[in-house]
């Protein structure tokens, strides 16, 4: 009997062994997964062609024909269009992603990489928000800018003046300190405050310091509707004076006064490349922008915070005067004529209102719903705190003008959500399948192939992403497959918190994060600085 355990023991010694030399001699195949048969479409505009795509680690390594055998994994793409992953240039992701590094919200919609710091709100120091996020990990790439509106808060408050020769100084030098911590640009919000007090000179010389380190100016512009064309030209001539490409953030025009005016904008961007300049622009498919309330205030009642804002308006002449021009703002430009066009979206001391129109809460205060009137309810929400609101205020004829100019990129303007948490913005759900669906599938605005070309290549050349933003070999594998015939947007005013339809996989470096409307967990993303190995070679 201990003769014949012997043998079983040795006999199954000698079979582990000989698996173990198997496994240690096995054949590595050539790819970790492969893409079959699907239309690729690499992001440059160029038309689909059929091919099969194979990657290798983190990489693109093969687009061509590869057999299902060479493969440890392989997706069918028969019918769907491989694509690269979207870069959303224009996000307001920063915070978000610490509360919620798996992102669904951007990765359901096909995004990969998205961009943080705009409209000059950023984190600072750069460098330990970035060293946070890459600790904690991430589902998609990060990058961002540096804020202006950060940095001069930090250094002059709330104060409407010009910096002092030392002030200015100090915000060059935090300039800088963010582009070597990694920000691929300087970003400004010359709506906001304390942003709104900053001369064109200021801005110029701070730009300078983004663009001896080769990063761009990104702006939400000093105003979108009345004044919108002098706001076009003060960007481009930043850019101009401070040497470095401009990025002009969602643009619209917000003002029916104006409706129309893209015709100029878009020629003024024209001229000014005729001559050198690099502007480009970024935008979202919807007819309503999304901000605070405290946009519609007059930048100078702002002055000092909400401490003296409160003093001004327990005056009764000067809160007429903040009174009358909120109720004109409301008229002639971001409230789009109508107080029914503003929807508060976020008051915490009432959730009740959020969801409701100043029309409507007007009503229920047994109000008449007229400007002045939803001026006083601006007022009170303010004094309680503030909160942000929905404004139908736009064109289709300008949006779509927009949309086909060339130098056009899609940029949600969205944020990092929680899925059913809060009033927000369809376009935090649904930018991306919304232009592929409505605005190429339906209304025939674009092509296929140039929409996914101002979705991937364009911001990644304009933010010089090398080996991001197209399908080739030897580009990072980040890559959304999409079903063209089904991609469309679900998020609604009403029901904003709906993933879309008809993105069925989302690649990012090399790893399924999205399959079949269902999340990895993976968190494969990368934190992209400025000059990182990750964002060039």
């Amino acid at each position: 009997m201990k003769g014949i355990l012997r043998f079983f023991l040795a006999a199954g010694i000698i079979g582990l062994l000989l698996l173990v030399l198997y496994l240690l001699f096995l054949p590595t195949l050539p790819y970790d997964l492969a893409i079959i048969g699907g239309m690729v479409v690499d992001g440059t505009g160029n038309p689909w062609f059929r091919a099969d795509v194979g990657i290798k680690g983190e990489r693109i390594t093969h687009i061509g024909i590869i057999p299902s055998n060479e493969a440890s994994e392989a997706i069918r793409g028969e019918g769907l269009v491989v694509s690269p992953g979207f870069i959303d240039i224009h996000t307001h992701s920063d915070p978000g992603l610490i509360a919620n590094p798996r992102a669904e919200n951007y990765l359901f919609q096909g995004v990969t990489t998205v961009v943080g710091g705009n409209c000059g709100s950023s984190p600072f120091p750069i460098g330990e928000h970035l060293e946070k996020l890459q600790k904690q990990g991430v589902s998609l790439n990060f990058a961002t800018l540096v804020g202006h509106n950060t940095i001069r808060s930090k250094v002059m408050g709330m104060k409407d003046t010009p910096p002092t020769a030392e002030e200015l100084g100090e915000m060059k030098r935090m300039v800088e300190q963010g582009m070597t911590e990694g920000a691929l640009g300087l970003s400004t919000g010359l709506k906001y405050v304390p942003g709104a007090y900053a001369t064109t000179a200021e801005v110029i010389e701070l730009a300078k310091g983004a663009a001896r380190y080769h990063g761009i100016y990104a702006t939400h512009m000093r105003e979108e509707g009345l004044g919108v064309i002098e706001a076009v030209k003060e960007a481009i001539l930043i850019g101009e004076k401070a040497g470095l490409p401009v990025q002009i953030s969602h643009h619209k025009v917000v003002s029916a006064d104006l409706w129309g005016a893209s015709k100029e904008t878009i020629r003024l961007i024209e001229e000014a490349r005729s001559r050198g300049v690099e502007v480009t622009l970024d935008q979202y498919p919807y007819p309503a922008t999304s901000t605070d309330l405290d946009v519609l205030f007059p930048p100078w009642s702002l002055v000092g915070g909400d401490d003296e804002l409160k003093e001004k308006l327990s005056h009764p002449e000067t809160r007429q005067r903040i009174k009358e021009a909120i109720a004109h703002n409301i008229v002639h430009d971001r409230g789009g004529s109508d107080i029914g066009n503003i929807t508060v979206t976020y008051f915490k001391p009432d959730r009740s209102l959020e969801g409701k129109s100043l029309a409507e809460i007007a009503l229920l205060r047994g109000l008449k719903p007229t400007p002045l009137n939803g001026a006083e309810i601006v007022m009170d929400i303010q004094l309680k705190g503030g909160g942000r609101a929905i404004y139908h205020c736009l064109n289709d004829e300008d949006i779509e003008r927009i949309m086909k100019y060339c130098g056009t990129m899609v940029g949600s303007d969205g944020g990092i959500t929680l899925f059913g948490r809060g009033v927000v913005h369809p376009r935090n759900y649904g930018t991306f399948p919304r232009v592929l669906g409505y605005y190429v599938r339906e209304k025939g605005v674009l092509t296929l192939e140039d929409a996914i070309r101002k979705m991937t290549s364009l911001p990644a050349q304009t933010l010089r992403l090398i080996d991001r933003g197209v399908l080739r070999e030897g580009a990072y594998a980040d890559i959304t497959i999409l079903d063209p015939q089904r991609v469309i947007d679900k998020a609604t005013w009403e029901r904003p918190h709906q993933y879309p339809e008809g993105i069925t996989y989302v690649i990012v470096n090399g790893k399924v994060v999205v399959s079949e409307g269902k999340h990895s967990g993976a968190l494969s993303g990368y934190v992209l600085r400025r000059r990182d190995k990750k964002m060039a070679n």
